[in-house]
């Protein structure tokens, strides 16, 4: 697997080296760096957060991110409250990653306090990119729980732990305020990505937060959205522009790459990821990603993990009918709906027609006419089938009940046969280019209140790498056709990583679009699929108070300056 290469700047020589293969090691007050070594030890501090379960390797990634109109909880017992909208503010869940989030933050302060402490250009590359990194640990705050305490020092002392929220949309400004700052000191260079920001990376980063920024849930005390949809605009362009970035030919191999715990260094689509490594059968390598455990294809291979073509996984998480629907019908030709066929790669790969569950009786189905099936935990594919007697090869089947696909830990690209683990080496994207094409397209329709040809033909790119034919443009050349067609590309490009509920309330449809379920999980395709539609209902239950996070509990109890979110 490639790993970093970092710029040593003061020396201006090159090294070797992982922020997964050093020990995170932030240097607190009163203490400073005596070797670029230490600076390196003390910025995996400030990125190595990221990297525990509590943040991208669950608990943000997925528990928190995924109650949206693309994916729903389908397992018996919910692991977590949030998982049916039953959240409190003493939800753990709710507090580990608020903890997880200060933590970065704190990790951010002190190190650059160090720096600046260590004799070291206080505006080099390291200190520039704690900078950004505290600016995009406020930015998920501010994204999460709306009014969050700002804290741009070190917390040392007792009088600065019972701090007041600062404002969502002061919170926001700061961050873009900080991102743009840092942003001349971030090398063009790829050497270091994914794992590591880059300029571009910045660029898109700054995009994301201008785009939430002018969303319908900020208030932003009367200033226009216009500032916002130009920064993202021109910021996104911007990256386009540079021609550093492609998409990848084949829209599944962005996704087998990070299973493979690969990096992608010919299309650099991807660019910026959450790192893993490991599966914590060695002491070495001991993971914190729940990746593809959670949100995969169902499998539980029991005693056969010497054979199983697909690794243990829960498969907490289903595709919605919504999801498939978007697929199957929104926005597709003529032509290819009369196929009646699956056309779009997305679809294949994001839900595909089969899991690992293993099945008995599945009723008269492809090898198995007198209704049996030998499918094999962990071993065989098992398809989705109708309940009901049918010999029809109907792709439609189990389309509100599929397992989330796009994390697949199939052995094929995870490359091992693992025993029951949790932890697996599956990275988590953060940023991928066809992101930062889809957010050009949507700010520039914002900005100038009308698409164009140009913006239309960035998204027709991103379709035809699905390999799916697009209407022509006339059908999307007015400003709601055309942002109704990102938002559905969105869905179905990101789906699944951890994108589309934010999406949803900066559109302003969060609890309009989840309230649909009450009437989607009526549909026939759907309701007879057991327990998976009961489940997914439970979203409809969706209040105006679900579109921020309630502050924990615990942190309300020891900061006096602290109250909790309207509603909660």
């Amino acid at each position: 697997m490639k790993r970093l290469i970092y710029a040593l700047t003061t020396v201006s020589v090159l090294a070797s080296c992982s922020l997964l293969d050093v020990k995170p090691e932030v240097i607190m007050k009163d203490t400073y760096y005596n070797s670029e070594q230490e600076v390196i030890y003390g910025l995996a501090g400030v990125y190595g957060v990221m990297n525990n379960e509590d943040f991208y390797g669950a608990t943000y990634s997925i528990t928190c991110s995924s109650n949206d109109d693309l994916m729903y909880y389908r397992g018996s017992t919910p692991t977590y409250q949030i998982d049916l909208l039953e959240h409190s503010p003493g939800s753990i869940e709710i507090y580990n990653l608020w903890c997880a989030l200060y933590k970065g933050i704190k990790n951010a302060n002190a190190f650059m306090d160090a720096v600046e402490d260590s004799g070291f250009d206080p505006d080099d590359i390291y200190w520039n990119e704690a900078r950004f990194m505290r600016a995009w640990y406020h930015f998920l705050l501010a994204q999460c729980w709306g009014d969050v305490p700002l804290l741009d020092f070190e917390n040392t002392n007792s009088q600065h732990l019972n701090i007041a929220k600062t404002s969502q949309y002061e919170v926001l400004k700061w961050v873009i305020a900080e991102m743009e700052a840092s942003l001349p000191f971030i090398p063009k260079s790829l050497d270091n990505a994914p794992s590591r920001v880059t300029y571009t990376t910045v660029e898109g980063i700054i995009a994301r937060v201008c785009l939430f920024t002018a969303g319908a849930s900020v208030d932003r005390k009367g200033d226009s959205p216009e500032q916002y949809w130009k920064k993202a605009m021109d910021y996104s362009k911007d990256v386009i522009d540079s021609r550093l970035h492609r998409l990848n030919d084949s829209y599944p191999a962005i996704f087998i790459n990070m299973i493979s715990d690969k990096y992608d260094t010919e299309y650099h689509e991807s660019m910026w990821e959450a790192d893993f490594i490991g599966n914590r059968e060695d002491a070495s390598h001991y993971s914190n990603g729940r990746i593809g455990e959670l949100n995969g294809l169902q499998s539980s291979p029991g005693g056969n993990y010497d054979q199983c073509l697909c690794n243990f996984s829960y498969a907490f998480y289903n595709a919605s009918l919504y999801l498939w629907d978007l697929y199957w019908q929104t926005d597709r030709t003529d032509d290819e709906n009369a196929l009646k066929t699956i056309t779009d790669e997305r679809q294949n790969w994001n839900i595909p027609p089969y899991n690992y569950a293993g099945s008995t009786t599945i009723g008269p189905y492809g090898d198995n006419p007198e209704g049996k099936n030998t499918c094999t935990a962990g071993i065989d594919k098992t398809p989705y089938v109708y309940n009901k007697v049918s010999t029809t090869d109907d792709p439609t089947v189990g389309g509100g009940m599929r397992n989330c696909g796009k994390f697949r830990r199939e052995t094929i690209y995870e490359g091992t046969r693992s025993s029951p683990s949790l932890y697996n080496q599956i990275n988590f994207p953060i940023l991928r280019y066809s992101d930062v094409m889809l957010m050009y397209a949507e700010a520039y329709n914002e900005y100038h209140r009308a698409p164009s040809q140009e913006v239309y033909d960035i998204v027709a790119e991103i379709r035809t790498r699905a390999k799916v034919k697009t209407r022509p443009y006339s059908e999307y050349d007015d400003y709601d056709s055309f942002r109704q067609f990102v938002i559905n590309e969105r869905g179905r490009e990101l789906c699944f990583e951890a994108l589309r509920k934010y999406d949803l309330i900066r559109w302003g449809i969060y609890v309009s679009q989840l309230k649909k379920y009450a009437e989607w999980t009526q549909d026939a395709r759907w309701s007879g699929t057991g327990n998976t539609a009961a489940h997914a209902l439970r979203l409809a239950s969706v209040q105006e108070r679900h579109v921020v996070l309630p502050i924990p509990s615990i942190e309300i109890g020891v900061n006096p300056n602290l109250v909790q979110n309207p509603l909660w």
